[in-house]
């Protein structure tokens, strides 16, 4: 048993990027002690470690283990608490090489992200390091659920928790139907229903056709080994990803096309393959462009998606949406709480707030816990719209369905989220997936802060 212990540990130091641990130690003492690196980088200190950079490196090691306000952390059930077991500090001190003249910025960085991090991170006031209880640096313990890098906790017993030099992802994604059965629920079973089928099967057509007749020559031909042009019509949506090449001596392998350096033997391939080359295979590459975007707008936005969730909607959910004079429509009931949920989960919203600092801490976002959305749900107005336009744009994702979500803290406007429902995999591949952005607004920490302490009762 004591090997394999030993054997854990080592595994489990081996899983840090060691070449963080300068900058993350570095921050915390500056926090700790805001003079921490003056000596070094403003007052000539630097050549003590000049012949022999390992000498910091051992000095950095003592502070962790010296068991002051600097300690190796580990959390329980979403608390940072102390982890005596620092032999797991060892073995990353091991292998680390620093050298004080050629990681010379990881210092002058450190100093920097503290600094801003005791301007930023409580509102109005500065962090003073006498308000600092405890520091805790994550370290070798940082696993798939807390993968923070340092929690601050104040005196009064709240900790921050922080990652440093990351910035935060804006961009998320997930199937479509992920995204559908949130909001509509058993109603996505109808979207290949009878009611819809006829429109995804005249989508089939228009797509197939809209490449035959816009192909060159030499492309048209390689369709004819798939299909019979004059029986487009007649090639219904799941029959389109059933085709394959009507010559039996590709039955296995598929042709060979040089065009595209590939064998293929599904026709929904050839069409994917074509539509990714379309210079060289179209004769006016921007005009099918052009008019498959027009197609898709009317047809899979308009008379599919945006459809199905009207309808949807509407029969289920009419007393819980109310339409507002600028087009959007505001939510409440299960509407608000099943929006509420898809923009909680896409923000990675966890049971304890986050703070993401960028490099040098310059940018400085938060990501509040889940309890703050449920203490102040009814403070939150979320509003959403998905009304499909259909002029041809050349703005990015806006020929996709968009559905716009609108969140507002007191009237102030807080996150704006925008779901992005769009092919998957190229054009027409039989999947559809659900990509979301959202925008903080630009005081979205401040007007977080200022809720939390007017509540509380604490002074501005």
């Amino acid at each position: 048993m004591k090997w394999l212990k030993g054997y854990q540990l080592f595994k489990e130091s081996k899983t840090y990027s060691n070449k963080n641990l300068i900058s993350e130690i570095c921050i915390s003492m500056v926090l700790l002690n805001n003079e921490f690196l003056d000596n070094i980088l403003d007052r000539g200190l630097k050549a003590r470690y000049s012949e022999n950079s390992q000498i910091f490196l051992t000095d950095l090691k003592n502070l962790l283990l010296a068991k002051n306000r600097l300690s190796l952390g580990k959390f329980e059930e979403n608390k940072c608490v102390v982890d005596d077991e620092l032999s797991k500090i060892n073995g990353l001190f091991d292998d680390l090489k620093f050298d004080i003249e050629n990681d010379w910025n990881y210092l002058v960085n450190a100093r920097t992200t503290a600094r801003n991090i005791i301007d930023k991170l409580i509102p109005d006031e500065k962090l003073e390091s006498e308000r600092i209880r405890m520091i805790y640096w994550i370290g070798p313990n940082k696993n798939e659920d807390f993968q923070e890098d340092i929690v601050i906790e104040t005196n009064e017993g709240r900790q921050f928790s922080l990652y440093l030099n990351k910035n935060l992802s804006a961009n998320k994604s997930s199937s479509f139907n992920t995204f559908a059965e949130d909001l509509i629920g058993n109603n996505l079973e109808r979207l290949f229903s009878e009611e819809y089928m006829n429109r995804w099967n005249k989508l089939t057509e228009e797509w197939i056709t809209t490449i035959y007749e816009n192909s060159n020559k030499n492309i048209q031909s390689y369709i004819e080994r798939f299909i019979d042009p004059k029986r487009i019509e007649t090639i219904g949506y799941f029959e389109y990803f059933d085709i394959r090449h009507q010559n039996p001596k590709y039955k296995y392998l598929g042709e060979f096309f040089r065009e595209f350096d590939k064998n293929i033997l599904k026709f929904s391939d050839l069409l994917n393959e074509i539509w990714k080359n379309k210079e060289a295979c179209f004769i006016d590459p921007e005009l099918v462009e052009r008019k498959w975007t027009e197609t898709k707008i009317v047809i899979l936005n308009s008379k599919i998606l945006e459809n199905i969730f009207t309808n949807s909607l509407k029969s289920n959910f009419t007393e819980d949406i109310q339409r507002l004079d600028d087009g959007f429509k505001l939510s409440s009931g299960t509407v608000k709480m099943k929006l509420f949920k898809t923009l909680v989960d896409k923000m990675g919203c966890l049971e304890r707030p986050i703070y993401y600092l960028s490099n040098n801490g310059n940018s400085f976002n938060l990501i509040p816990s889940r309890e703050f959305f449920r203490e102040y749900y009814d403070n939150l107005n979320l509003k959403f719209d998905y009304h499909v336009k259909f002029d041809v744009s050349d703005e990015e994702d806006m020929n996709d369905f968009n559905i716009k979500l609108k969140l507002d803290l007191d009237d102030q406007e807080l996150i704006n989220m925008f779901i992005i429902v769009k092919f998957s995999g190229g054009e027409m591949s039989g999947k559809l997936t659900a990509k979301y952005k959202y925008e903080l607004a630009s005081n979205f920490n401040y007007l977080i802060s200022k809720k939390q302490s007017s509540e509380s009762g604490v002074e501005e």
